[in-house]
């Protein structure tokens, strides 16, 4: 493990610092918190940055006094532009290579130092693969035992401050899941946290109330995100039904184990509650206003293939409910309602051809119709990936697409009260 520190030229006193993980109790009485940070957390290397003016102070001569190999000073500017503060990053950054295991401390970072530290862990952690150990702080104005005058036996605590870091990683894969509707990130996040605290306290009893769940809702937060991505509303509807049903006994253990998701875990019940159903595979109504609230959620995201493709299915399901029989999920059933959905799509455009008797009675047919007209073409824009000389645009297929809630939203008003059933048993495991 490499750590990087920061050396000034301001007046240190003496203390105590304490560094506390889980039941043991390390610490270095030291004015120069790099020297604690080298004899507590045993890096292979300290590498500090000095200002010149730095460099030349009795601190740095003291800490070279003390560390000796172990340290590697690296010159950067006083910070006093924003082309130095630049400069500094990349010093920063390029002091570390791919893959490597890295401890940042800030204790006696200057100024606006700190904000960089963090700035350049984020950088390291996305393009370098690099592991952030810790970011650690030495609490000196935090000590204990205060004396005047403070004396070196005065106790102060070295503060975690990594959970900030991992704060940006939860900001990041709850944003990516709520614009894109895409959970990995979060998912990996909840999985990885469970897992590695799991590993921490294996001598733990089975008392010590470790966390069970968060793995689990991050499984199905994936599973769920890839059936949106998919354009699956059974699946969604499954899985979201079943996030809910995991989001109350989590909360504890969030708010304990990963304090980041406990405070976005009501914006993803919001996100998911719109879509859960506890039996996906009987169609009626609230089915279809399911699949309408996903339509919407997929314009809203600009998923537009997704929001076509499901669009064209979502007509087929209003059709087979109006007539209210058969599996509506049988692949042969559901061709010939989309024979006879493309017939009558044809007869709209002057075409000779014969449509079923019973689709004429249909309520709104000619809508359904003009809406399946519309939405062939689109679902082939898409499919053949724009590999014709006719093509539509893309702002085209944009336009058009956001059209197709209102148009699907007018139908919903004539659906029957049927209750069909698929071949798949509710509630199943894909």
């Amino acid at each position: 493990m490499k750590a990087l520190t920061f050396l000034g030229t301001g007046r240190y006193e003496p203390v105590t610092y304490v560094w506390q993980d889980g039941v043991t109790e390390q610490s270095c009485r030291t004015e120069l918190f790099p020297e604690a940070i080298a004899k507590i957390f045993n890096p292979e290397q300290v590498l500090v940055f000095v200002t010149s003016r730095a460099k030349e102070h009795q601190h740095f001569q003291t800490l070279v006094q003390r560390l000796g190999a172990l340290l590697q000073p690296v010159d950067i500017p006083e910070g006093n532009s924003e082309e130095e503060l630049w400069q500094i990053f990349d010093q920063v950054a390029n002091s570390v290579k791919e893959g490597e295991r890295v401890l940042l401390d800030i204790t006696h970072a200057f100024r606006s130092i700190p904000m960089i530290v963090f700035a350049v862990a984020a950088y390291l952690r996305r393009t370098k693969g690099v592991t952030i150990e810790r970011i650690v702080y030495g609490a000196y104005e935090a000590r204990q035992h205060l004396c005047t005058p403070p004396q070196p036996e005065d106790r102060a605590p070295i503060f975690d401050l990594t959970p900030l870091l991992d704060l940006l990683d939860w900001l990041g894969g709850a944003e990516f899941f709520l614009k894109r509707s895409d959970a990995a990130l979060l998912a990996d996040l909840l999985i990885n946290i469970q897992n590695t605290i799991r590993r921490k306290y294996t001598q733990q009893p089975a008392s010590a109330n470790l966390p069970e769940k968060l793995k689990t809702v991050g499984r199905k937060l994936k599973d769920f995100s890839q059936a949106l991505q998919l354009a699956r509303p059974c699946d969604v509807m499954l899985y979201a039904n079943q996030i809910l049903e995991d989001l109350q006994p989590v909360a504890s253990e969030a708010d304990q184990w990963a304090k980041p998701f406990a405070v976005i875990l009501e914006r993803i019940r919001k996100e998911v509650e719109n879509y859960a159903h506890d039996a996906p595979c009987r169609l009626d109504k609230e089915n279809l206003q399911k699949q309408l609230a996903l339509i919407e959620h997929f314009v809203e995201k600009g998923l537009w293939v997704q929001a076509i493709l499901l669009a064209r299915e979502w007509v087929v399901s209003w059709v087979i409910l109006q007539r209210g029989e058969g599996n509506w999920l049988d692949k042969d059933y559901r061709e010939r309602i989309e024979e006879a959905l493309g017939a009558a799509a044809q007869r709209l455009r002057k075409a000779d051809v014969e449509v079923p008797e019973w689709f004429d009675k249909l309520p709104k047919n000619k809508e359904v119709a003009d809406l399946w007209n519309e939405l062939i073409q689109l679902r082939n824009d898409v499919a053949h990936c724009g590999m014709r000389k006719d093509a539509a645009s893309i702002l085209s297929i944009e336009k058009r697409a956001k059209e197709i809630p209102n148009r699907i939203k007018e139908l919903m008003n004539d659906v029957p009260g049927h209750v069909l059933y698929g071949g798949r048993a509710c509630g199943y495991s894909p």
